[in-house]
């Protein structure tokens, strides 16, 4: 089973077209890019840690 190894938020400006935007995706272990998907408002981040016994 393939595991998700990081998610990355990375703003984007692109002054040519005058869009501004933040792009969000995965990355899998296998290198594998999975698009979460574009947003205009700034994303917030949060931890949450389980444990189970």
């Amino acid at each position: 089973m393939d595991k998700i190894t990081e998610i990355r938020i990375e703003e984007i400006k692109d002054y040519e077209n005058n869009e501004f935007y933040y792009y969000i995706y995965c990355v899998k272990d296998t290198g594998e890019r999975i698009e979460v998907g574009k947003s205009k408002s700034k994303p917030q981040c949060y931890k949450q840690i389980s444990i189970y016994n």
